[in-house]
């Protein structure tokens, strides 16, 4: 079969030469041959892997506190919690408008999961409540909205 090398590597002819072979050669191989030689070879008529396709993930908030970004991240709450964590009242409104669990029905379950969790820590982990409400609203992501989880303005 004809195999394509993907990663140069050097090899001992039966001469007993020294020969490397450049990445793109094609070979024709045993399937035993190939097996031995692994990741260094393929197919050569199967097209490469495909590497990460998404672009790189960039994120900013505009001078008038919109939020802008570029590619696919696998955590945008995470991302905007880290470029606003000098800014809880933009991090809050963004985190509403971007992230589904900030509002709507989601919301009502992320309260009530902050509320069983600070009392665990309260209870179980011997803090002040303030403390315990503290470090639930750190874990679960909510310190923006930590005045309000409370009821105070």
């Amino acid at each position: 079969m004809r195999y394509s090398v993907v990663e140069s590597f050097a090899i001992i002819t039966p001469q007993g030469n020294i020969v490397t072979l450049p990445t793109g050669r094609v070979l024709n191989l045993t399937e035993e041959q190939a097996e031995a030689l692994g990741g260094k070879i393929r197919l050569a008529d199967t097209p490469a892997p495909l590497k990460d396709w998404r672009p790189e993930f960039k994120i900013w908030v505009t001078e008038s506190g919109e939020l802008r970004s570029r590619g696919v991240s696998d955590d945008l709450a995470g991302e905007i919690i880290a470029i606003t964590s000098d800014d809880l009242a933009l991090q809050a409104k963004l985190l509403r408008l971007h992230v589904g669990r900030y509002s709507g029905p989601d919301w009502k379950a992320l309260v009530e999961d902050w509320e069983e969790r600070s009392a665990i820590m309260e209870f179980d982990g011997n803090m002040t409540r303030l403390e315990a409400e503290y470090q639930a609203a750190v874990r679960l992501r909510l310190l923006a909205f930590l005045d309000e989880l409370r009821g105070t303005p």
